[in-house]
């Protein structure tokens, strides 16, 4: 059983304007989540000096390996498409992982 937290403690994808309407309550919505919003919300979440993705999996998920490989990720500085691609791979991984 994966776990699962309360709205305080989900991720809330977000992009420049506000929140997208998607939210993680755990790895499973993540996963999906990941697969269903735009590039510009993994972008936003992978800016500049920030890894939104990392900080929570690390932080609320206490999932390192899963924070590590977003963070390898986030370190090819890929945007658009190629971004949104590569994420897709690891939520499909994610996702294998926790079927």
């Amino acid at each position: 059983m994966t776990k699962q937290v309360q709205d305080d403690k989900a991720f809330w994808f977000c992009n420049n304007s506000g929140c997208v309407g998607k939210v993680a309550h755990n790895l499973q919505e993540f996963s999906q989540s990941l697969k269903e919003v735009s590039v510009d919300s993994i972008e936003f979440h992978l800016r500049d000096s920030c890894n939104d993705f990392e900080s929570w999996l690390v932080n609320i998920m206490e999932e390192p390996r899963l924070a590590e490989e977003v963070k390898r990720i986030k370190s090819k500085n890929l945007k658009g498409e190629a971004l949104k691609s590569s994420m897709n791979k690891f939520a499909n991984k994610m996702s294998r992982k926790l079927a």
